[in-house]
């Protein structure tokens, strides 16, 4: 356990104590119509990043992160978590929940279930490369206890099989490669008729680089980073032996970043791909003993979704922008409980390449987070939709910086407690002391509606 000795030392080095002191607002815990910022543990040099926020059922809220000295290529990656005691107002000293030893731990989703589980959903990094991702889960009944982790009762791995089953081979008329081909094209013709290649700069996408970046995901698809002998099917459907690919790769390298969404009796997990560049639905209806699949949501980049659920029952997802300008989140919507999806288009929320995430309130109304800008990770703001994520009207800032700054406030996660208060967790980075570089932590926002609509 490498790991946790070198983040407990260093926090011990910073002299940590528990903290529930608002950095802004009205100097109490409780939100109000003020915004109050409170940081788990003080500022230091380590990386922490790719936070998840949940309420227990006592109200005390929990968060967890990963910390350790980088990420896919630094094997003493772990996550870890924190508690916040609703009584006190403070989080406790900062516990292992997941450390796989020697390899990186990346991007927790901590959540409860509708059964009151606790469950936190990861990947570990099995060769320095997100393509190697492989996804896991923990679940825990007794996890209500002031300071120190949960008793885990199960974990598992989550196996994607979105692709059908080859079995001798990724053949030519292979179902998933099919699929992907149809969304491509329907993709591109949004793009077309969007007028997306006229914009200065992106006219060039149009041909080779289009082609190439096509060339390189159909690679995965067809899997030819491991080959052996299959069975084709010619013009007149007679079967024949040749070299074929298996669907190792595009089977693994699935990631984690958001909350599921629970819809009736099941629960659907946004995954995404870095290899791929697009993002998957895992989907649930016994506990994790089981999944299945969604359709591939595929566009330029559209990564780590967050998804909200309409009154006539359709699904939302919005994207993070891995692709060329304009920068803006993505969006696409599902009208059968997350099997299909609809053309990937923008939406009107700037993104410059960073994660965000939503939630729908009590009130109806649907609240995004994210960096807000064209580029740079300076500032953190939220929009607010009265009509279900069709237009976003209201926004304003959690942290507001100057571009060039050292200042990062990005990968954020949102809820609203039983309370109606709104919680924001997320990445806080500033400049450290003089002739030294950055420093972080993560900080948590509270606030009321009433605080955006003020």
């Amino acid at each position: 356990m490498k790991i946790l000795f070198s983040i407990l030392i260093s926090i011990a080095l910073i002299s940590f104590s528990c903290t529930g002191t608002g950095e802004k607002g009205n100097g109490d815990n409780v939100p109000g119509d003020s915004l109050v910022i409170e940081h788990i543990f003080p500022y230091q040099d380590l990386h922490c990043h790719g936070s998840s926020i949940t309420e227990l059922p006592n109200k005390d809220l929990m968060v967890a992160w990963f910390h350790g000295s980088g990420e896919r290529t630094a094997d003493d990656v772990a996550i870890m978590g924190s508690r916040r005691d609703s009584r006190t107002g403070q989080w406790c000293e900062p516990f292992v929940l997941a450390d796989v030893p020697d390899f990186p731990d990346i991007n927790p989703v901590l959540f409860v279930d509708n059964k009151e589980q606790l469950w936190l959903v990861w990947y570990t990094v099995m060769a320095y490369q997100w393509e190697s991702s492989i996804l896991k889960y923990r679940i825990s009944d007794n996890y209500m206890q002031k300071t120190g982790p949960p008793e885990w009762k199960w974990q598992d791995m989550i196996h994607i099989k979105a692709d059908g089953t080859p079995t001798e081979g990724i053949n030519s008329r292979d179902p998933f490669v099919e699929k992907l081909q149809a969304k491509y094209e329907e993709y591109y013709t949004y793009l077309d008729t969007s007028g997306f290649f006229e914009i200065p700069g992106n006219e060039s996408i149009k041909g080779e680089l289009w082609n190439n970046a096509l060339e390189r995901y159909f690679k995965i698809a067809r899997g030819e980073s491991m080959t052996g002998s299959g069975m084709d099917i010619n013009e007149d459907g007679e079967k024949f032996r040749t070299t074929l690919g298996y669907p190792m790769a595009r089977r693994t390298g699935w990631q984690t970043r958001n909350k599921p969404l629970f819809y009736a009796d099941k629960m659907l997990l946004p995954l995404y791909s870095d290899g791929f560049d697009f993002s998957l639905i895992a989907i649930t209806g016994d506990n994790g003993l089981t999944w299945d699949f969604s359709e591939p949501l595929v566009g330029a980049g559209c990564i780590q979704p967050a998804l909200g659920i309409r009154k006539d029952g359709s699904i939302a997802a919005f994207m993070r922008d891995n692709g060329p300008a304009p920068k803006r989140l993505m969006q696409s919507m599902s009208a059968d409980t997350g099997k299909s999806w609809s053309v990937v288009t923008d939406s009107d929320i700037p993104n410059p390449g960073s994660a965000a995430d939503l939630v729908v309130l009590k009130s109806g109304n649907w609240l995004i987070v994210g960096n807000d800008t064209q580029a740079g990770r300076h500032r953190l703001s939220l929009y607010l939709s009265k009509d279900e994520g069709k237009t976003w009207p209201i926004h304003k800032s959690i942290v507001n910086d100057v571009p060039g700054s050292p200042v990062r406030a990005h990968y954020p996660a949102i809820i609203e407690g039983s309370d109606g208060s709104i919680h924001v967790s997320y990445t806080n980075q500033i400049a450290g002391p003089e002739g030294q570089g950055t420093i972080k932590n993560i900080a948590v926002a509270s606030f009321m509606e009433s605080w955006l609509l003020d």
